[in-house]
């Protein structure tokens, strides 16, 4: 078998597209390869290493008889046996390969869950989270998950409704770009031919952060809250926070929400309710807009068709900077 046959069928063999014959190929191959790999692993080592790699691709890995399947898989996506023969077959020296092909006692075969339907699937982790996957979307996570940490990688988009625990923060893992929260909910979207990575928040806080390997102990990243984003390009590594494109009214405490029906109000008076209706910042640029009055019936609408009512009726325009929404105009 040729390095590009290998690369081929183990890429098949790990999206579920290969028939038993070719499995049983790949098994043949393994069985054929040397028995002292070059590796810092004593013989007792390997030998249980193997082992259990067998043992849990066969007990985990189903055939894709619903519209979700789960397999045993490599953080780094590529199961276990492929990658121990892929580091035989290529003869691999260096000790950084080495380190990401074979470290049995860092933990890293982990569970992948993958949605194959064309509806969001709903998969419910050990800690109480509940992740909503979308159509080929998936996550990975660590066998010993809640255990000591709650980490996951996320491919392709997801909502993430994350239990509170104040000892463990949920991480999540999109290429370069990591979301951290206690508890809270938000969705992010991230898919291999787009350039950049979405996080948008529905309830909470998220700390959105790139690390620099180089500097470990810096971090270029935001904290965003409810109604706010960030777009993180995949290129520059910049993180630019903003506004999600349909603001929801926050939960609030209240048994009847609040009535957005204005009579002769300002126009202070109708953005600090919108202010506490969004949790989104408004600032007034022209202080003599501040006194403007308003009359209107804001019930039912989106927040930026309401704020196009409210500009269009004192001739103002609104502007998006950021997290933060400026009401220019000249006044009454």
């Amino acid at each position: 078998m040729t390095q590009q046959e290998f690369n081929d069928l183990s890429k098949r063999y790990l999206e579920g597209k290969t028939t038993e014959e070719e499995e049983n190929q790949l098994m043949d191959w393994f069985n054929t390869q040397p028995k002292q790999p070059n590796t810092n692993l004593s013989p007792t080592q390997k030998n249980g290493l193997e082992k259990r790699m067998w043992q849990q691709i066969h007990s985990q890995i189903q055939p894709e008889s619903g519209r979700i399947f789960v397999r045993l898989a490599w953080l780094s996506g590529i199961a276990a046996c492929l990658v121990l023969g892929f580091v035989w077959f290529s003869n691999i020296q260096s000790s950084e390969n080495e380190k990401t092909a074979i470290l049995p006692d860092r933990e890293q075969v982990g569970i992948e869950v993958k949605n194959t339907a064309q509806l969001e699937q709903e998969v419910k982790l050990e800690d109480g989270t509940v992740v909503l996957l979308k159509q080929n979307s998936s996550i990975v996570y660590d066998k010993t998950f809640n255990q000591v940490k709650r980490e996951v990688y996320l491919k392709g988009e997801a909502f993430f409704k994350v239990k509170r625990n104040v000892s463990k923060p949920f991480i999540v893992h999109t290429g370069d770009l990591i979301t951290e929260v206690l508890g809270t909910s938000f969705r992010i979207k991230h898919y291999e031919k787009a350039n950049t990575i979405e996080v948008a928040v529905t309830t909470g806080k998220v700390s959105v952060y790139a690390e620099k390997p180089n500097r470990p102990a810096e971090r270029n990243g935001v904290i965003i809250t409810t109604n706010q984003r960030v777009m993180f390009d995949v290129a520059s590594k910049n993180i630019v926070p903003g506004i999600v494109e349909k603001p929801v009214p926050i939960a609030a405490n209240e048994v009847i929400p609040p009535q957005l029906v204005f009579k002769e109000t300002s126009l202070e008076q109708v953005l600090d309710a919108l202010s506490k209706l969004y949790g989104i910042e408004f600032v007034i640029a022209n202080p003599n807009a501040k006194d403007c009055r308003i009359t209107a019936d804001l019930n039912g609408l989106s927040m930026f068709t309401q704020l196009e009512l409210v500009c269009k009726s004192i001739d103002a325009t609104y502007e998006k900077r950021g997290t933060v929404v400026f009401i220019n105009g000249d006044g009454c």
